[in-house]
């Protein structure tokens, strides 16, 4: 199931959509797509 994870890079916040898949018995993390900055308020035109 795909959910958003914020991370910090360079003391910027960004968010992404991830997805979680076990493989026997290893969880791996993929990045689906860049959703762009985090906590942004700003509309754009």
């Amino acid at each position: 199931m795909p959910y958003i994870e914020i991370k910090t890079i360079n003391g910027r916040r960004y968010k992404y959509l991830r997805e979680s898949i076990r493989i026997r018995d290893r969880v791996i993390h993929k990045n689906i797509k860049y959703l762009g900055p985090a906590g942004s308020n700003k509309k754009r035109k």
